[in-house]
C-alpha cells in the first residue's frame, strides 16, 4: 500500500515510520505547502502544494494520489483536515482510504467550546470553560471557580494566544490580548470563523499526560496509549515516560467511544487526585506519539494493516511501562 502524509512539515520520524510499515513494497509521499522540510526529505517522493484554503487544493491532492496510486491518506495539520474531510466523497471514489475523521467530529475537536459541550454530553471529565471574561470573573466571585485561569483561543493550536492568569485585571488585559493577537493571525478558515474567538479555561493542578486513542476506519475503539509529560517546548512534548494505568486506558476508551474518530487522537489530559480530566483533543497524530513508538508500539504499521483489512498484531497497540524518552535536535543535508 502507498501512503500520503499532508502537511508533514517537520515529522520527517512519522515518515520513516509509515516508510518501515509498508515496506518492501509500498512507499510513502508526503506533502507540504513549504519545500526541503524534513518531513518532504524523508519520504519517497513529496510534492508542494497549495494551502488547504487554495480553490485547488484538493484537485491537486487528489491528482498526487491517482499519480502514485495512494491507497491510504493521514492529514497531520488541524487546519488543512476539515478540507479533506468535505471532499470525502471525492477520495473514496478514487479509491483512497482516508484516515480523517468526518467534518462534525473534526469540528467538536477543533472548536474547544464545542469540545466542552462533548464532554458535559458523554459524561467525560473536563475543564470549565468560559465564553466570556465576564463569565468567568463572575464564577470566581461565587465560589464556582478560582484563579489561576488560562485564556486560549477557541479555534488554535501550540500556544497561540494562550496566557495563565492569576487575577480578574490579569483576566481582562490577557482577554483583549488574545482577540488583538489572533485578528492579526493570517485567515486560515479556523481561527476566525466563529465568536467568541478567545475562551477561558479553568485551570487544574495535577500531572500531564498525553494519549493516543486509536479507533480503527469505522470509528470503533481499539486501543489508548498513555505517557507522562516531564517537558515540553513551543507546545509540543519534548521529554515523556510512557504509562501502563488502566485508569487512563478506561478515560481512553471513553473517549473514543463517545467521539467515533478515525484512526489516531492525540489527547491532553491533566491527572489531579488519581482521576483524569480531559483539556483538549487533536485529531491526529501528535506531538507526543514518538514517545509511544519508542515505546514498542506501532501504530501506523496498526492502522495500515487495518486499512488491508489484516489482523494487526496486539504488540503494535501497546507500550512497554516506563519507557523514558526525548527529542534531541537533529540535522539532514539538503542536496
Amino acid at each position: 500500500m502507498n501512503i500520503l502524509l499532508t502537511s508533514a512539515g517537520r515529522r520527517g520520524y512519522l515518515v520513516e515510520y509509515f516508510r518501515e510499515a509498508v515496506r518492501p513494497s509500498g512507499k510513502v509521499v508526503s506533502t507540504n505547502s513549504v519545500s526541503g522540510t524534513s518531513g518532504m526529505l524523508a519520504a519517497d517522493c513529496a510534492c508542494v502544494v497549495p494551502e488547504a484554503h487554495d480553490p485547488v487544493f484538493i484537485d491537486r491532492i487528489l491528482e498526487i494520489c491517482r499519480e502514485h496510486s495512494i491507497g491510504l491518506l493521514f492529514s497531520l495539520h488541524d487546519w488543512e483536515a476539515p478540507f479533506i474531510a468535505a471532499a470525502s466523497n471525492r477520495f473514496h471514489e478514487a479509491g483512497v482510504c482516508l484516515g480523517v475523521s468526518s467534518p462534525d467530529i473534526l469540528d467538536v475537536c477543533l472548536d474547544k467550546l464545542a469540545t466542552w459541550k462533548f464532554c458535559q454530553q458523554h459524561s467525560i471529565a473536563t475543564a470549565r470553560v468560559f465564553a466570556t471574561e465576564v463569565d468567568a470573573i463572575h464564577a470566581c466571585e461565587v465560589g464556582e471557580c478560582g484563579f489561576p485561569m488560562i485564556v486560549k483561543a477557541r479555534f488554535g493550536q501550540g500556544s497561540l494566544a494562550l496566557f495563565k492568569v492569576y487575577t480578574a485585571d490579569e483576566l481582562r488585559a490577557a482577554w483583549l490580548l488574545a482577540r488583538a493577537q489572533i485578528s492579526r493571525f493570517s485567515d486560515n478558515g479556523l481561527s476566525t470563523k466563529s465568536e467568541p474567538s478567545v475562551l477561558i479555561q479553568e485551570f487544574i493542578e495535577g500531572g500531564e499526560y498525553g494519549l493516543d486513542i486509536v479507533n480503527d476506519f469505522q470509528g470503533n475503539f481499539r486501543a489508548c496509549l498513555a505517557k507522562k509529560k516531564l517537558g515540553m517546548r513551543a507546545g509540543e512534548t519534548d521529554s515523556a515516560i510512557s504509562v501502563c494505568d488502566p485508569v487512563l486506558t478506561d478515560f481512553g476508551r471513553q473517549i473514543g467511544t463517545a467521539l467515533r474518530h478515525v484512526a489516531m487522537l492525540d489527547a491532553d489530559v491533566i491527572v489531579r487526585d488519581g482521576k483524569p480530566y480531559l483539556i483538549e483533543m487533536n485529531p491526529r497524530f501528535g506531538g507526543h506519539y514518538p514517545f509511544s513508538h519508542m515505546a514498542g508500539a506501532n501504530i501506523p504499521a496498526a492502522l495500515v494493516a487495518m486499512a488491508e483489512g489484516r489482523a494487526i498484531n496486539p504488540k503494535w497497540i501497546a507500550v512497554r511501562d516506563a519507557v523514558r524518552t526525548q527529542k534531541t535536535i537533529a540535522l539532514q543535508v539538503m542536496i
